[in-house]
């Protein structure tokens, strides 16, 4: 009776980041998520417009430009 292994999974690490994951798939989907999430603070960022039009939308500023009160006590 032949008893079923596990493949060894090989612990890859992203270039980008520092960060360990493990699989192969893991890291490209890894590597992936950061690129995008870099690429998305770029844009978002890039001027002061846009900065405040990100914070807008998210809910941390008011459409005039003014700070949201997010916690009542």
């Amino acid at each position: 009776m032949k008893v079923a292994t596990k493949a060894p999974v090989k612990k890859a690490t992203a270039k980008s980041s520092k960060v360990a994951v493990h699989g192969v798939g893991n890291s490209l989907v890894a590597n992936a998520l950061l690129a995008d999430m870099q690429a998305h603070r770029r844009q978002v960022t890039a001027t002061p417009d846009t900065a405040r039009d990100f914070l807008t939308r998210v809910g941390v500023l008011t459409p005039s430009g003014k700070l949201k009160q997010l916690i009542r006590a």
